[in-house]
Formats: structure tokens, sequence, C-alpha cells
């Protein structure tokens, strides 16, 4: 039987690889049961400008391009919604994004992966505010994370429904224990060793440089512990940045910087892991934090934006401030020393996971919201 006559969405975002939160959201929209009623198509918004594109006016024709590209599509493929996903440092991108599918006649919904909020409009220049409240404008819904981003909007004054819809990802199974194995033996880790897996983008957002300020205060103390990076740099020239530390300070014994990884390898290298780390300086609602507690890891990570609402501290992780390298290594030594804790907070987190960000009850919410979009009366 043919699916033609699934109604078309167009979901606009990156592709995976990378291996981050809004990428592997995407995705798993994609391949929902909610593909029986909506052909999805994807935009990739976020590759990288090709070899020799340099240069301001090589870049903006670039940038220029793909727009255009975009406006082809949304014109031509007769698409009843555009699912746009955005971060913060993208909005700009997304509200001529937005402009161009209002110019085409198409409904949109705006999924917003917040993290700072002071950042994205209090403490923004007076352009960025400009162009962010013109932005909020067009869009039909907008789907944010949590309270303080829906009460903020409002109070901005958009005509959008603004709505909460938490992360969520799928139940899975844990990899098989030969290939975990495999992959201990191939980095060089001992079943002795503690290991901290992050997965993410690194970067300075994402605390990549204060976990290494923490690896000396760590493995003085506690030497068989092991750091695990599963992903590429978030900026470019970071990755350049922190391999010279590494080099620099001799921590090649204890960290392993791994790249960009399919995402299906993920779960083998989170069941490597003791504990996970995500010291961030600003971040939404972490998918990378879902998916540890889905594997039953101790979760080390900051007081910052929606993060607090996931993990509650000393009952499904341990929280701590944002560029704070000691309270790294204190709160991986306090595991490392009590795996009675670890082992407590591990189980609470993913019992935490099952109830609250299993990604079926997520998905009769985004059908019904797509649903009241798409037959709403334009606006």
């Amino acid at each position: 039987m043919s699916n033609d006559n699934r109604t078309r969405i167009l979901m606009v975002g990156p592709v995976p690889p990378p291996t981050g939160g809004i990428a592997s959201l995407m995705e798993d929209i994609i391949h929902s049961d909610l593909s029986k009623d909506y052909q999805f198509e994807v935009f990739e918004r976020s590759a990288g400008f090709p070899p020799g594109c340099e240069g301001f006016w090589k870049r903006n024709v670039f940038r220029f391009r793909r727009f255009l590209d975009f406006y082809r599509k949304v014109s031509r493929g007769r698409y009843a919604l555009i699912h746009i996903h955005s971060a913060d440092p993208a909005f700009l991108g997304t509200a001529i994004m937005m402009l161009l599918a209002r110019a085409a006649g198409a409904k949109i919904l705006l999924h917003m992966q917040g993290t700072d909020w002071d950042w994205f409009y209090p403490d923004a220049p007076l352009f960025r505010k400009l162009y962010t409240r013109l932005g909020l404008f067009l869009p039909h819904t907008i789907l944010v994370l949590y309270r303080l981003w829906l009460d903020n909007l409002k109070a901005l004054g958009t005509h959008a429904d603004v709505l909460i819809l938490r992360n969520l990802i799928h139940k899975a199974d844990s990899p098989h224990r030969e290939r975990v194995e495999q992959t201990r033996d191939k980095l060089n880790l001992s079943p002795d060793d503690f290991v901290v897996v992050t997965v993410g983008t690194v970067g300075w957002r994402k605390g990549t440089f204060d976990i290494l300020k923490a690896v000396p205060l760590v493995t003085s103390a506690e030497p068989s512990t092991k750091f695990i990076f599963v992903g590429g740099e978030e900026k470019s020239g970071e990755w350049n940045q922190l391999m010279e530390i590494v080099n620099r300070e001799k921590l090649g014994p204890w960290v392993r910087f791994l790249g960009e990884v399919d995402r299906e390898q993920v779960p083998v290298f989170l069941a490597l892991g003791n504990a996970f780390l995500l010291p961030s300086y600003h971040e939404g609602m972490p998918v990378a934090i879902l998916e540890a507690m889905r594997s039953g890891l101790a979760v080390i990570s900051t007081r910052v934006n929606a993060i607090p609402d996931v993990i509650e501290t000393d009952v499904s992780g341990i929280l701590i401030n944002p560029g704070a390298p000691q309270e790294i290594a204190d709160a991986i030594v306090r595991l490392k020393r009590n795996p009675d804790l670890c082992l407590r907070l591990a189980e609470t987190a993913k019992h935490s996971f099952h109830e609250r960000f299993e990604f079926s009850q997520g998905i009769d919410a985004l059908r019904s919201i797509y649903s009241s979009i798409i037959l709403s009366a334009d606006r």
C-alpha cells in the first residue's frame, strides 16, 4: 500500500552526525510511529562550509544559496507544516527561514531548544533583540523545554501558541556485553578503571576545558579514573586547543577524545561508564543526560537552565556550579570512593528516565500538536 497519502512535514535542523541532542531528537521523531501518518522530509540547516568557502563574501553567498534552496523546497513541496528546530546562536537564520516559509504560505512549528534565556534576549544587543522579537511573531506554535521560556516568550507578546514539550528519547536494550568489552580493549581501559563518560560536542560551552583542569585533581587522588569524550568540536579551533592542553599537561594516559561517532555507538560508550559528566555553562534539556539516565549512570552536571528539572542532587545525580574544576573533581572522587552512592544515584536516574522522559510519553502530545496546527485556520 502506498504511503503517498500521508501528510507531508518538512523537518529543518541538523542531521546526524553530529551526535548532538537536536539531531538525535529529529531522528527519533522521523522514525517514530508518527511516520505512519506523516511523511517526513529533512532540510539540513547546519552543514559546515564546503572546502575553499572562506572569507566574508564566499560564506555569505553560501548562506544565501542555502536560504534560496530552502525557499524553493518549501514553495514547491506542498508541505502541511514546517517543523523548525532552533538553538540560541542560530536564531537569525531561524528567523529568515520562518520569513521565507511564511512567504511560501506554509505553517510553522518552531521548536526552541533554548539554553540561557538571559543571553538569548535580556542581555542581547539591540539589533538581536529586534530580529528576535520580529521572528517570534512568525510561527504558529512554539515549543519550549521548560516553564521559564514559556513565561518569558509570552511576556514578549508573541501571537503564537507557546507549549512545553520536554526532550524525550526511546527506551533501548543494553548493548551486547561482547561489543562493550571489545570497545574497552580498543580504548585500553581496564575493568578496574572508574570511567567517566561525556557525550556531545566538546568545547568551552560544554565545560570541556574545565574537565581537563579537573583531570589532574582527580587522578592524583584516584589514578584509575579515566575520561572518555564522545563528540566533535562545537566551535572551530576548540578541538586543537583541547589537544594542545592534553599534550602540554601530559593527560594522555587518562583521557580519550573519540571525535564524532555513529549514534548507534553511543550506548556502547555509555555502557563503559561508571558516571556521566556534563559541566556545561549553558544547556537546554540535554538529550545526552537522558541517554545517560537510560543507561543507568550516575550523572554529574551543572545547575543551569533545565538541568535541575531533570537531575535532583544526591537523588539522581550530583549538581555542581559551572566553571568549577574543583567541584568536578570532588564529585568524581566522591562517586569513586562511595560505590553504594554511585549505584543508588544510577538506579534512581534510570527509574526517573522511564517515569518522565521515555519517548512514547511525548509522541501523542506531538501528534496532537501537529494535528492542531495543520487543521487550524491560517493566521
